[in-house]
């Protein structure tokens, strides 16, 4: 399932938690799309581009505006076999 929410109701400068693997931050990142978090903490936690996003069981879309409150966690799918 993915969550797309463009509804325009952007709460700019809330704080909402981002969390990747052993990383995790309140942060005032309410407004902002997915894409630009990702853009955000790239360099700094090491996010890889191909590492999803996630609101609870939810996967976010790359345009997802993130709420006040909202608990975000990036996850890269792990090896696999094949």
């Amino acid at each position: 399932m993915q969550i797309n929410n463009s509804s325009g109701a952007n709460e700019s400068g809330g704080v909402a938690n981002v969390r990747f693997g052993v990383y995790s931050q309140a942060t005032p990142v309410a407004g902002k799309t997915i894409k630009e978090i990702r853009d955000q903490f790239s360099k700094l936690w090491g996010i890889p581009s191909d590492a999803t996003a996630y609101k609870g069981k939810d996967k976010l879309d790359e345009n997802y505006v993130v709420q006040s409150n909202d608990n975000l966690e990036f996850h890269r799918r792990a090896g696999e076999k094949g």
